[in-house]
């Protein structure tokens, strides 16, 4: 019993400054003792972190810079095509991408491949056929090029290029049949103004002022065909890309702000792991 309560005893030493309750257990930190520590061995952990610093800042202002494209887009196939049931959606884009690592970003930018440093297809939540395009590179004149590229790539995929051709394919057809049907109204027309010019009667029931406005509809209908035919793209950028004007990498002020904030802590580290050692060899 009495060894026990010696223990005990030991355990706690009793501070009259601290009232009636305040007792004190030897494991606790004294924050006195680390400060002496600290202020000992200031030397070395400011050492530390400026040579830390130093290392950081000279890697910001070394390292290539890295600018950046920006842009949205989406799939597109014209209204009223037939032959194409399920065209691609935006997940079908991004699986085609995949992890743009160095074997598939030469191929996928031939030009570029040396200044490119990353690639990306991402989808918009919510939609199936928008998605974000970003490019990465040293080069901030190659990346509208790069983009082109990266457009020229996917467009040329197995998935989409097969839609492509029928699609082209139906709307050539469609061109076809109206400039048969705009020769057909010519000829009534002019079947029109002959009999006009003869004075004969006109067959019953034939109104020339509708004639005249199917023959209006049917010009529309081929130049809105036309234009579609000849500006046709399966992808299709929704606004003009943004290039940022300066890099975006290194991330100079978060790199020298971790590196401050872990090289005092480092620093203090070693100090108290050096003081520890420092005892264990007074003591033996």
């Amino acid at each position: 019993m009495n060894f026990i309560n010696k223990k005990e005893e030991e355990k706690y030493v009793v501070d009259p400054k601290l009232g009636n309750d305040g007792t004190i257990q030897d494991d606790e930190i004294d924050l006195y003792k680390v400060w002496k520590v600290i202020a000992k061995r200031k030397a070395t952990i400011i050492a530390i972190f400026l040579i830390s610093l130093l290392g950081a800042t000279l890697y910001c202002f070394t390292a290539p810079s890295i600018y950046r494209l920006e842009t949205y887009a989406k799939l597109y196939m014209p209204r009223d095509i037939l032959t194409v049931k399920e065209f691609p959606t935006a997940k079908d884009v991004v699986s085609i991408i995949g992890k743009v690592d160095r074997e598939r970003k030469a191929i996928i930018f031939s030009k570029t491949t040396d200044e490119i440093t990353d690639a990306k297809i991402d989808e918009i939540k919510g939609t199936t056929d928008k998605f974000k395009i970003t490019i990465e590179s040293h080069n901030r004149d190659n990346l509208p090029a790069a983009l082109q590229e990266l457009i020229g790539y996917v467009e040329n995929s197995r998935e989409i290029k097969n839609d492509h051709e029928k699609i082209i394919s139906e709307l050539d057809e469609k061109i076809k049949n109206v400039n048969e049907a705009d020769k057909k109204n010519d000829f009534q027309i002019k079947e029109i103004e002959k009999r006009l010019h003869s004075a004969k009667l006109l067959p019953v029931g034939f109104n020339p002022f509708e004639i005249n406005n199917k023959i209006v509809d049917l010009k529309m209908e081929k130049y809105r065909l036309e234009q579609e035919r000849q500006n046709y793209k399966p992808i299709q950028l929704l606004e003009d890309p943004f290039i940022s004007k300066d890099p975006v990498k290194p991330y100079k002020a978060l790199i020298i702000t971790i590196t401050a904030i872990f090289s005092l802590m480092f620093g203090i580290f070693i100090v108290f792991f050096v003081e520890y050692f420092g005892k264990l060899r007074k003591e033996t």
